[in-house]
């Protein structure tokens, strides 16, 4: 399901970064099947045809928006950073960090491309004011209960999120695509260079390799610290220095 105008970055680490946790592949493929599977039955909104639909919108949109500026949110983004980000900006928001602009500069939920997510980005994903929005929802063999929640909050809505299936197995899957990346964070950075975005027009706020963000919802620490070095040596293949 890879788009025609598309190519992903740094798939090479996902592999690498299972092998360094000892996490298999094998629980990302089951994730990522029971996902693909069931999710339209949380929601009819979800088919498989309107995920297909939500990822060609997210495509052209990205494609005609090539030479503009976009802003990453990241969970370490501060007061200051949130109140001086503009109307002009593009934002693509990684997971819990929206939560920053809702409580702090609810007035640019309009500038929000997408958020990508895992599903534990709790409680901020969990606020209706993101109804409507564009989700990069991403399957790995952790994220299963997650998911199941956040999906079951979303499905209540009267106007969920758009669905867009994310995965980080090798294959090319029908429903689903692989962005590039492992990471909420820096696989948001990877979508925009898939997509032929410069680096010159990315600019990441909130990211930072030492310290768990006040908007990363739910997470194991000591993990997380560990995905931190991970993302920084991705980000910097990039050409983003944090």
């Amino acid at each position: 399901m890879q788009p025609s105008n598309f190519t992903p970055v740094c798939i090479e680490y996902q592999q690498k970064i299972r092998d360094y946790f000892n996490w298999k592949i094998e629980d990302d493929e089951y994730v990522l099947t029971w996902l693909n599977k069931n999710i339209s039955d949380f929601h009819p909104i979800w088919s498989l045809e309107n995920r297909n639909k939500n990822l060609h919108d997210i495509s052209v949109k990205l494609g005609l928006m090539s030479n503009e500026k976009f802003v990453v949110i990241g969970a370490n983004i501060t007061e200051n950073e949130t109140l001086e980000l503009s109307d002009n900006d593009a934002l693509i928001i990684a997971d819990g960090a929206v939560g920053s602009i809702i409580e702090l500069n609810e007035k640019l939920i309009k500038n929000i491309i997408c958020i990508v997510s895992d599903g534990d980005g709790l409680p901020y994903i969990s606020n209706k004011k993101i109804e409507n929005i564009p989700i990069i929802l991403h399957a790995h063999g952790h994220a299963k209960n997650n998911l199941n929640h956040i999906l079951n909050t979303w499905s209540m809505w009267e106007n969920p999120p758009k669905i867009i299936i994310s995965h980080q197995i090798s294959n090319d899957i029908e429903g689903a695509v692989n962005f590039g990346g492992f990471s909420d964070g820096d696989r948001a950075v990877c979508m925009l260079h898939a997509y032929g975005i410069k680096k010159e027009n990315i600019t990441l706020k909130g990211f930072d390799v030492k310290n768990v963000g006040r908007w990363s919802g739910l997470t194991n620490s000591k993990i997380k610290q560990e995905k931190l070095k991970w993302m920084q040596e991705i980000l910097e293949v990039l050409g983003h220095d944090i």
